[in-house]
């Protein structure tokens, strides 16, 4: 496309050129990895969806695994697939040719991680449960990063005040991005008011890290949009601005947009950490869960315990009707909680609770995972290497626990991909190092394809 571009040409020959070299570039990279990929015990692979600018449907692969002899792993570009159709059928037989094509096992891939659609994740039909019939052992996951803005959003329809919130971000950002006129009388009265003026941004429907950037950009210019406003609606009768006007001039607005700041600031610092590369499953659940306790002891609390912060404290002293100020603000938390919760429920992991960082650094009893571990073993003793008994890898677990437990408490470990490591250089727990290793092989994120 880029060759495209630079001819001048709007040809189908010239994209179809482009997309010739681009598919030669993506081999030679293909080539490369795929060869890490293949000698790798196990991996993860990563998918999703897209459309290129020619509006052919694309599926984008990323690997996750770890190379021989070394205890990180990485998450590698697989390649773009172009599809034929968008069907789980289709889509399964395209990763399936994938992998014959770079004599890829299948049966090494421990988890499918994707968007929550249900194309990819349908319980009976979608392209997991399609692959589960040829992987038995092979486990989906449902991109933490979807997961977060799926309940944002699910939260945010819950409250009318928050689509008049919305109502008012996409006014102001219309208004200034469409006029260069507009957008120079708000520079010049932010110079003459000694401000910073701060471009306002747009709403993305499905990426709401947007919504506090939005927000941001608003409280970051309020006191110039607020006099701009003022000027234009007495001055042109701007009927935008007389609206923008009285929203910003609402005391009880202003602790709503000011507070709703805040809480889209700590979850803009969840969804950058769901990005992270190599993210796994145990660390994605374990920030999730973190940010529910964190919103629940900050804000769902009686309300003279309420801790607001003082960029909040300080709208609401503008205000008179405290209690009305913030209902509703409170009611959206609420509501955010309980559907972050149900997308992230305790329970989510399950057996692979008996590799909870947090759980061994505790009082456990010497029982403690053993029953996990067995349904563990019993899961994936088709691809551990050797194959060995329940009793060898239990036994081996007991250990486990005990030394994971003490260098804990010496200091010489402290995260989980830390006990991952140690555990893979350990070679009295070589046997159970493969549970660890599959584990820490799980992607919770498909940001990478994104």
């Amino acid at each position: 496309f880029v060759m495209a571009k630079r001819t001048g040409s709007k040809s189908w020959r010239s994209k179809n050129y482009a997309f010739e070299f681009v598919n030669s570039i993506n081999e030679v990279v293909q080539n490369e990895t795929m060869c890490e990929v293949k000698n790798a015990p196990w991996h993860t692979l990563i998918i999703d969806e897209s459309t290129d600018i020619t509006v052919h449907k694309m599926l984008v692969l990323y690997i996750k695994y770890r190379e021989e002899n070394n205890v990180n792993h990485k998450t590698v570009f697989g390649g773009i697939i172009q599809l034929t159709a968008c069907t789980a059928q289709d889509i399964v037989q395209a990763i399936t040719q994938f992998y014959t094509k770079h004599e890829l096992d299948m049966e090494r891939m421990v988890m499918l991680t994707s968007d929550g659609a249900s194309v990819m994740l349908g319980k009976h039909n979608g392209v997991a449960a399609l692959l589960k019939r040829k992987i038995p052992h092979l486990t989906e996951q449902h991109c933490v990063a979807h997961r977060e803005d799926l309940g944002i959003d699910d939260a945010w329809k819950d409250v009318p005040l928050m689509r008049d919130v919305e109502t008012f971000l996409r006014t102001v950002y219309s208004t200034f991005s469409r006029s260069t006129v507009k957008r120079g009388k708000l520079e010049d009265l932010a110079n003459v008011l000694d401000e910073d003026a701060l471009s306002f941004r747009p709403l993305s429907e499905v990426r709401w890290l947007s919504h506090h950037q939005a927000v941001n950009a608003v409280l970051r210019n309020y006191t110039v949009l607020e006099e701009y406003c003022k000027r234009e609606s007495s001055d042109n009768r701007d009927p935008v601005a007389n609206y923008c006007y009285k929203k910003l001039t609402d005391s009880n607005f202003k602790v709503t947009l000011t507070a709703l700041g805040d809480v889209l600031g700590e979850l803009a610092h969840l969804c950058l950490s769901f990005q992270r590369c190599n993210l796994t499953v145990m660390e994605g659940h374990c920030l999730a869960r973190a940010k529910i306790e964190k919103l629940r002891s900050q804000y769902l609390t009686e309300e003279k315990d309420v801790k607001w912060s003082d960029r909040v404290i300080e709208a609401m002293r503008a205000s008179s009707a405290h209690g009305k100020n913030t209902s509703e603000i409170i009611r959206v938390i609420r509501k955010l909680c309980e559907h972050l919760d149900a997308r992230f429920p305790e329970d989510e992991l399950k057996e692979w609770s008996a590799f909870d960082i947090e759980a061994l650094n505790s009082d456990i009893s010497f029982d403690y995972g053993a029953a996990d571990i067995a349904t563990l073993a019993k899961k994936y003793e088709a691809i551990l290497h050797p194959p060995h008994s329940v009793e060898v890898i239990n036994s081996e677990y007991f250990d486990f626990k005990y030394i994971m437990r003490h260098k804990l408490k010496h200091g010489s470990i402290s995260t989980f991909s830390d006990m991952v490591a140690a555990t893979l250089k350990c070679e009295e727990l070589k046997h159970i190092s493969q549970l660890v290793d599959i584990c820490a092989t799980f992607q919770a994120s498909s940001a990478d394809c994104a």
